[in-house]
């Protein structure tokens, strides 16, 4: 054969087939996924099917997010994200969501309407798309972790995914809110880290990194920590491989924030300075960073300092660049809300605040899966063979390092820690599992075994937390504690809400966590919901039912209020009242409410308690 006619060697060589014995060839690694995810998910519908056949919404975002979509299939504006049903004295309130999520809800509802009628296509909605963003989910950790040294975690990372309870929570039937979206995509951007590098995968990543920005702010520091990890990768030798990867990352990330911020927002959503949202100061900020890789790129500087130093200072202009168009981002989207919102309401969001403001079971669940996987990533990327191996296990490593240490900081990042948790306890499973079918006696071998097993999330947490109740009498009477059920925290039951939707059109008073549900459930306004950008109606709202009953007259009226709803078992209402004997909640808790108001009677046996502002004299 002569020169011209040899064929042009691979790109690269082919991954070593998986060692699967038992297994046909049709059980692929995404077939396996998707039939697990499809076990659990029916397993999920079926437990919850109480839940699923009355709309039992366990978070008040789910009811909110439902308004929205409803709102918009009914003629609202796809740029106009104001809920004028929160807040209609001040105007409404310009929600930070995004429509991205309300797209596939809307259309499916949209789809099912003529079959089904709006309610029931709701509920079918409702129940299956969550699963079914599971399911992509779980395909793109088969796609992306099969890059990783040992092949076979490709074949055993859906089982580690359906018992990462951080994950599976979030994409439980009715939960419709964007957490599982953000898990989503930062899955997608790992699994581009995980590519062989070059401009698409970094072109991948960085619009992956964009549409998690689009849906939540909150994932600034993932999309950070990989653009750090790009930069890293290049800055240290100097590949033209990762230049291309970093200059595409950077690229897709400046570009599909302005792209998607437009799309989904219009040229408003472009022009805004929010610090809670995707918005003109962090586009700028993306903007200036990409501006100046592209130019470092360009020059390829051949000392490693220098390239260090000059990436670098594109971070720094970028946060210069953030500061510059809007100075109050310096200070955290929260930094404006009223200290009495902080207090009462804010320092309450678990999810928001730090994992050690939760019980020392949660904190156990939180850490275990992550030191687990951590121990793992490490011991992978000491045994791998290829330096390529060790840069994937080395991405995996500080990736996870970087979302547990958020996860501790901001409870609501555990999902995306155990996310990058699955790979390192796979592989460390995987090895344990294989010691233990070496061992001959049948002891040892079972328990280790057992120790596999333990490499599982929500296994090896279950185990911590029975081992620290056992050696604390503390831990052990908090995992005792019973939580209240949705209906001792809203109170509402189908007779009742039914009774109250027939009342002709008002604003509600409620306390800050009843609101999304009656908003989702009546067709009435209120005047707060648990949202941070409604911070002076969320201040009044607090101010009426921890204050004196005489001085809340005054804010109900401002607020344009007629009706006094509330839950008396609810968490946030039993707060109120304990504050002070003399304040309103207090009184209306032990029926003797002001003279501006009167009892509405309500049917049912749920315990709302509904009450009429009399007209000012």
């Amino acid at each position: 054969m002569t020169e011209a006619a040899r064929p042009a060697p691979p790109l690269a060589p082919p991954l070593p087939a998986p060692t699967t014995p038992g297994f046909s060839p049709w059980f692929t690694p995404v077939r396996i996924a998707l039939i697990v995810w499809a076990a659990m998910s029916l397993v999920a519908i079926v437990a919850r099917w109480h839940a699923i056949a009355t709309i039992e919404l366990s978070d008040t975002d789910d009811a909110m997010r439902m308004a929205q979509v409803r709102d918009l299939l009914a003629g609202q504006g796809w740029w106009d994200l104001t809920q004028y049903r929160v807040n209609p004295a001040g105007g409404g309130v310009l929600m930070h969501w995004s429509r991205i999520v309300d797209a596939p809800l809307a259309l499916a509802i949209l789809l099912l309407k003529p079959l089904l009628g709006q309610g029931l296509a709701e509920q079918v909605v409702m129940t299956l798309w969550p699963p079914l963003l599971g399911a992509a989910l779980s395909v793109a950790c088969v796609r992306g972790y099969r890059h990783l040294s040992d092949r076979r975690i490709s074949y055993v990372v859906p089982l580690y995914l359906v018992s990462a309870a951080f994950i599976v929570i979030q994409l439980r039937p009715l939960r419709v809110d964007h957490h599982g979206w953000q898990i989503f995509l930062a899955m997608l951007i790992m699994g581009q880290a995980l590519r062989p590098a070059s401009a698409r995968a970094g072109l991948i990543g960085g619009v992956s990194a964009a549409a998690l920005l689009a849906i939540s702010i909150e994932g600034l520091p993932i999309v950070a920590l990989f653009a750090a990890l790009a930069a890293l990768r290049w800055a240290l030798h100097a590949r033209a491989d990762d230049r291309a990867r970093l200059a595409g990352y950077m690229g897709g990330l400046a570009g599909g924030a302005a792209l998607l911020q437009f799309l989904t927002r219009g040229p408003a959503g472009l022009a805004g300075h929010w610090c809670d949202a995707l918005s003109a100061p962090y586009i700028a900020a993306f903007a200036a960073a990409a501006a100046l890789v592209f130019v470092i790129v360009r020059v390829d500087p051949a000392r490693r300092w220098t390239r260090f130093a000059a990436l670098g200072g594109a971070g720094a202009l970028a946060a210069g660049a953030l500061v510059a168009v809007e100075p109050l981002c310096a200070a955290g989207p929260f930094a404006t809300l009223d200290p009495i919102v902080v207090q009462y309401w804010y320092r309450n969001v678990l999810e928001g605040q730090p994992v050690w403001a939760s019980s020392a079971t949660t904190v156990l669940f939180v850490i275990v899966p992550s030191i687990v996987g951590l121990a793992g990533s490490l011991l992978a990327w000491r045994a791998s063979d290829s330096a390529e191996d060790r840069r994937n296990w080395a991405t995996v490593t500080a990736a996870l390092l970087g979302a547990a240490v958020l996860s501790l900081l901001v409870l609501r990042a555990a999902g995306t820690a155990q996310l990058f948790a699955l790979p390192g306890s796979a592989w460390l499973g995987l090895h344990i599992w294989t010691r233990a079918r070496s061992i001959a006696a049948l002891l040892p071998r079972v328990a280790v075994s057992a120790a596999a097993a333990l490499t599982l999330p929500l296994l090896g947490g279950l185990a911590a937390a029975a081992i620290a109740g056992l050696a604390f009498p503390a831990v052990k009477a908090a995992q005792n504690e019973k939580e209240k059920s949705v209906a001792e925290q809203t109170c509402i039951d189908p007779v009742t809400v039914a009774a109250l939707d027939r009342l002709p059109p008002t604003v509600m008073l409620t306390p800050i966590d009843l609101g999304a549900p009656l908003i989702f459930w009546t067709h009435h306004a209120v005047v707060a919901t648990p949202h941070h950008r409604n911070r002076e109606a969320m201040a009044d709202t607090l101010r009426i039912f921890i204050g004196d009953p005489a001085k809340a007259e005054a804010l109900v009226r401002k607020q344009k209020a007629t009706l006094i709803v509330y839950c008396p078992t609810a968490n946030d209402f039993s707060q109120y009242r304990r504050v002070s004997k003399a304040s309103l909640a207090a009184h209306l808790y032990a029926g003797t409410p002001p003279g501006w108001l009167e009892r509405v009677p309500m049917p049912g046996d749920s315990g709302l308690a509904v009450w009429r502002v009399r007209p000012a004299r």
